[in-house]
């Protein structure tokens, strides 16, 4: 008895985090909101998917026309998304039909507004397939569970900015004050002009991610197997981002004290924000600069330019003169270093018919420069609002 309640506490800690607690009544081993409990459910279970063992997708009839379906109505979207997205609709309808059906909602869900589809299109191309198929009436689905689903197709995805290219009107439904102050920093602190899909890109994610703080957010997030991640797992990830958005946020936040609200229901708010504009900053970041020069001839010269000019698709840039202080000299024979003894120009040896560890070499030290020259230029930024 003892052993069972003790594992009965731990399971209520993990529970609480979630709006949520154990029940030992039969049929319904979890009590809280209908909404919050789907989302745990669908959480536990997709942490730990496997697409050959899942009970969920092999009992959904079918599935193979429903994701075709949805691909061509909802194609911002990947297959793996779509068998998440589908996965939600089995465990809500098997909660539907346990006689476990949502009837209230946070008015988050209620105000939601997709970027990329209408409620109306949402439900004719996308709820209907699916339980129509799975024998369940559309009588069944309340406004209540209509929102729920509406919102969770949302939230539950990422939007590219080759996504929104076409849909500029109803991206503008999609952020508010908040986003559009964000991004405003953005621009301000890094030094950087956003094109305005690269802006639609931020507004309606940064959206996406503050709606799913506020509704679903956790101080401290589980996954499946009790393991939550720290500030040093994210910095792990982004060694030179994660501390300079600390920064930023630090400094955007006592400007818009809802952020902080966001912060404490979702720790990964920061790292969220780095995973976002990653992709933004790395087209906007200085190039690693190059000269090379070989004793075995131009030709040889051209074709490592070339192959180097290729090895990444961050910027990199070729300097027809050593005299240009690149951040880089690649050479296959000993060269006078004293030119470069006052500058941060790095001095590159390698075999005059480069092996595989010769280039291997290369692209490990143009990281370290590129690392190197992002960490000095963010360092000097201003963060103070």
């Amino acid at each position: 008895m003892r052993t069972i309640q003790r594992k009965l506490r731990e399971l209520n800690t993990i529970l609480k985090n979630y709006h949520l607690s154990c029940s030992l009544k039969k049929g319904n081993p979890i009590e809280g909101e209908e909404y919050r409990i789907r989302y745990f459910f669908h959480l536990m279970y997709w942490q730990s998917f496997d697409e050959n063992h899942s009970d969920i997708l092999s009992s959904i009839k079918n599935k193979r026309q429903l994701l075709e379906k949805f691909a061509k109505h909802a194609p911002y979207t990947r297959s793996i998304d779509r068998k998440k997205w589908i996965s939600l609709l089995r465990i809500s309808l098997q909660r539907m039909k346990q006689g476990h059906s949502i009837t209230y909602v946070p008015e988050e869900m209620n105000k939601f507004v997709h970027p990329l589809i209408t409620k109306e299109e949402f439900t004719h191309y996308i709820l209907e397939p699916f339980f129509e198929a799975n024998f369940w009436s559309m009588n069944h689905i309340t406004p209540t569970e209509q929102a729920y689903l509406y919102f969770m197709f949302g939230v539950m995805n990422t939007y590219l900015e080759e996504d929104l290219l076409d849909t500029p009107d109803k991206v503008q439904e999609s952020w508010g004050w908040i986003e559009s102050s964000i991004v405003e920093n953005f621009e301000k602190n890094f030094k950087i002009c956003f094109t305005t899909s690269e802006k639609n890109y931020l507004y309606v994610n940064l959206a996406m991610i503050h709606l799913y703080s506020r509704v679903f957010g956790t101080k401290k997030k589980v996954d499946a197997f009790g393991k939550s991640a720290e500030d040093r797992d994210f910095q792990h990830i982004f060694p030179v981002m994660y501390p300079i958005m600390q920064q930023f946020f630090s400094g955007v936040a006592r400007r818009i004290p809802e952020l902080n609200t966001y912060y404490e229901k979702n720790r990964r708010l920061i790292f969220q924000y780095c995973m976002l504009v990653r992709d933004i900053f790395i087209k906007h970041e200085q190039p690693v600069i190059f000269y090379i020069q070989s004793k075995y001839g131009k030709t040889q010269e051209l074709w490592a330019k070339k192959r180097i000019l290729s090895m990444t698709e961050r910027p990199i840039k070729y300097s027809a003169s050593a005299d240009q202080l690149p951040d880089i000299v690649i050479s296959d024979y000993p060269i006078d270093k004293k030119a470069y003894d006052q500058t941060n120009t790095q001095i590159f040896y390698w075999n005059g018919q480069p092996t595989k560890n010769d280039w291997a070499r290369l692209k490990a030290e143009i990281i370290k420069i590129r690392n190197e020259k992002n960490r000095s230029i963010l360092e000097k930024l201003d963060f103070v609002n």
